[in-house]
C-alpha cells in the first residue's frame, strides 16, 4: 500500500502569551502553556517516521476563547485568535511562540468561531470584520464553529441559530456541531437534528448548509451556491465510560447507552450533508493510567490496557462507520485535548493513534483509508497547493 496522506481535521493550537483568553485553560489545567506548532509536530513525529504515513497538514479549530454576545465587543478575543493563526499562515511568528516559516504551509483549513445565535445580519458583519482584519486568511476560512455543548436546551432552535446556517450554505461555509451526549444528554443530539431539518427546509439541496459531526461532498467552483456541511465533532461525544476499570474484560461488559446514542446518531446521518470526525475519544473515557504507573507494568499488561481501552472504542467507531460509510468519515487528533485523558503524548495520543489505525485497517479498504485519513477532508474543506 502506498503511503497514506494525513490530514489531521481537528487540532486547536494557542500560544503561552495567549492561554487567558482561553474560556476554559485557567492556571494549574494540565493543558495551561505553550501548544504550538512545534509541539504538535512533535506529537506526530513517531508516526511521520513510519513509510506508510505521510503527513500533509491540519485544519485549525478554534480554541474556544472568551467570548460574549452582548455586544461586538464580545468578538474580541476570537478575533485575536484570528490574528494568531493568520501569523502561522504567513510565517510571522513573535518571539517565543514556538513555529516559524517552515510551518507555513501546513494549515490546511480553518474554522473560526462565529456569534451563530445572533442570526445571518451578526455573521456577515463577523465575516466583513475577518476579511478586514486577515484578508490573507480568507482563503483557509472553510467554516464555523459556536459550541453548544455547554448551553441550554433550545440554543440550536432559535430562528437566528437556524438562519446562520443558512447564511453559512448560501455563502459556502460549513458548520462544526459541537455537541457533548455523555455530559449534555442525548436531547442535545434530537436538537440538532431539528436544527438541521429546520435549516434545509425549503431549501434546494445545492443550498443546504452542510454539517461535519463532521452524501459525499461536492467541489463547489467559485460564484457557486455550496450546500452547507456540518461536521459532528468526536462523535457526538458519547458516553463511553466503561462501569468498571480498565483492568477488567471490558468486552463482556454491556455499553450502556450504545444504542439510544446510536438512534440519535442515525437520524443525523439521515441528512447527506453531514459528516462525523473520529476524534476525541479519549477525554470521553475514563483516565488513563499515568505514565510513571504505565512504566511500572510489564510489555503484556500494557499490551491487554490498550487492547481492552481499543476493543472498548472500537464499538462506537464501528457504528458511526455502518451509520455513514467511510466517504463521511474522517481521522482527527483533536490535540492537545486528546491528552487529558492522562499520560500527555506518550500515552494517550499515541495509543489514540495506534486505535483510529487499527479501526482503519480492520475496517476500511485501501482506498477507503486513503479517504479517512486525508481524500475525505480535501473533499469537504477544498483541494489546496502544499509546498
Amino acid at each position: 500500500m502506498p503511503a497514506v496522506e494525513v490530514i489531521d481535521t481537528h487540532v486547536h493550537l494557542y500560544p503561552r502569551s495567549e492561554v487567558d483568553t482561553l474560556a476554559w485553560c485557567s492556571e494549574g489545567h494540565p493543558l495551561h502553556g505553550q501548544h504550538s506548532v512545534k509541539q504538535y509536530l512533535q506529537a506526530v513525529e513517531p508516526f511521520e517516521g513510519q513509510s506508510h504515513f505521510r503527513f500533509r497538514g491540519f485544519i485549525f479549530v478554534e480554541t474556544d476563547r472568551k467570548s460574549h454576545l452582548d455586544s461586538e465587543a464580545g468578538w474580541e478575543g476570537p478575533l485575536k485568535e484570528l490574528d494568531w493563526i493568520d501569523r502561522i499562515v504567513q510565517g510571522r511568528p513573535r518571539p517565543d511562540e514556538d513555529h516559524s516559516p517552515d510551518h507555513a504551509n501546513l494549515c490546511y483549513a480553518v474554522v473560526l468561531w462565529a456569534p451563530v445565535p445572533l442570526g445571518a445580519q451578526a455573521m456577515s458583519k463577523y465575516y466583513d470584520k475577518i476579511k478586514h482584519q486577515a484578508g490573507n486568511l480568507c482563503h483557509l476560512v472553510k467554516g464555523f464553529r459556536y459550541l453548544v455543548q455547554d448551553k441550554p436546551s433550545g440554543t440550536m432552535l432559535t430562528n437566528n441559530f437556524v438562519d446562520s446556517l443558512r447564511w453559512m450554505g448560501e455563502s459556502g461555509f460549513a458548520f462544526d456541531l459541537g455537541v457533548d451526549v455523555r455530559s449534555g444528554g442525548l436531547w442535545q443530539l434530537s436538537e440538532a437534528y431539528e436544527m438541521i431539518r429546520r435549516a434545509h427546509d425549503g431549501v434546494s439541496e445545492d443550498k443546504q448548509v452542510r454539517i461535519v459531526i463532521s452524501r459525499k461532498p461536492h467541489l463547489c467552483p467559485k460564484k457557486i451556491i455550496c450546500p452547507t456541511l456540518i461536521f459532528i465533532d468526536h462523535m457526538g461525544k458519547p458516553d463511553m465510560w466503561p462501569k468498571c476499570q480498565y483492568g477488567h474484560d471490558l468486552s463482556k461488559l454491556e455499553a450502556l447507552g450504545l444504542d439510544d446514542w446510536q438512534s440519535g446518531m442515525a437520524r443525523l446521518a439521515s441528512f447527506s450533508n453531514t459528516y462525523v470526525k473520529i476524534s476525541g475519544g479519549f477525554s470521553e473515557i475514563l483516565p488513563l493510567p499515568s505514565h510513571q504507573q504505565q512504566k511500572a507494568m510489564d510489555f503484556w499488561s500494557r499490551a491487554q490496557l490498550v487492547q481492552n481501552v481499543g476493543g472498548w472504542i472500537e464499538r462506537w467507531m464501528v457504528k458511526v462507520l455502518l451509520l455513514f460509510g467511510p466517504e463521511r468519515i474522517m481521522f482527527g487528533s483533536d490535540w492537545p485535548i486528546c491528552n487529558i485523558g492522562g499520560g500527555g503524548n506518550e500515552i494517550a495520543w499515541m495509543n489514540w493513534w495506534w486505535m483510529v489505525e487499527h479501526f482503519a485497517k480492520s475496517y476500511l479498504s485501501e482506498e477507503s483509508q486513503a479517504d479517512f485519513w486525508g481524500g475525505n477532508a480535501i473533499r469537504v474543506y477544498g483541494d489546496k497547493t502544499f509546498s
